[in-house]
């Protein structure tokens, strides 16, 4: 049967992690609203929440692929993701400007937080009509260390942080501020690999030549 990869995100640094495995796919961003009603932010943990923004993000690709009726593969493989940053019950996304930059850094200055990811694998057989997506989440906690504000107004011109969820990029300077890393590293830059692969061959993707 003919597929088609995609992966449903325009991070870059996803498309870099991606890439490492070497096959070829597609990216169609997803464009969904990613703001969750209060009370299941509320109500949630930061793994459910995570994982359902990716599920959303996925089925969102499947939806546009059934609707413009462009796609020539019988079976299409979506990939998405979405990472969250939490400490204390409290979610950082994305900074909407430097000084919400520099608040997020300032609160998790010191602190050991919360990077999770959730992925959604959504397998559309356009043969069939039928749709069948597997979810995963990845927890990984991050220590800062201990930094001053003139360290934080440094770093946020480099203009690294805003598009960063918790305003920080690991694999960017951001990784000076980080004194410690439980868990999986590529999980915090945005794609946990080892769970990716193992994903991906459930779903009959031969990936690292299996």
């Amino acid at each position: 049967m003919q597929k088609r990869i995609i992966l449903a995100s325009q991070s870059p640094r996803r498309k870099q992690l991606l890439d490492l495995l070497g096959f070829e796919y597609d990216i169609i961003v997803s464009n969904i609203d990613e703001t969750l009603p209060e009370f299941i932010r509320q109500n949630s943990s930061a793994a459910q929440i995570a994982t359902e923004l990716a599920r959303q993000k996925a089925f969102a690709v499947g939806k546009g692929l059934r609707q413009n009726g462009n796609n020539s593969a019988q079976e299409v493989i979506i990939i998405a993701a979405d990472t969250i940053v939490m400490l204390d019950n409290k979610l950082y996304g994305k900074p909407n400007s430097a000084a919400e930059a520099k608040a997020m850094l300032q609160s998790l200055c010191g602190k050991t937080h919360q990077v999770c990811t959730g992925i959604a694998i959504l397998l559309y057989n356009f043969i069939e009509n039928k749709m069948h997506c597997l979810t995963e989440s990845e927890n990984s906690l991050v220590s800062f260390r201990k930094y001053d504000d003139a360290e934080i107004d440094a770093y946020i011109n480099t203009g690294e942080p805003m598009d960063k969820a918790g305003a920080y990029a690991l694999q960017g300077v951001g990784g000076c501020l980080v004194a410690k890393i439980d868990g999986c590293y590529t999980n915090v830059i945005g794609l946990p690999m080892p769970k990716i692969v193992k994903m991906l061959r459930d779903v009959g993707v031969q990936v690292l030549g299996q």
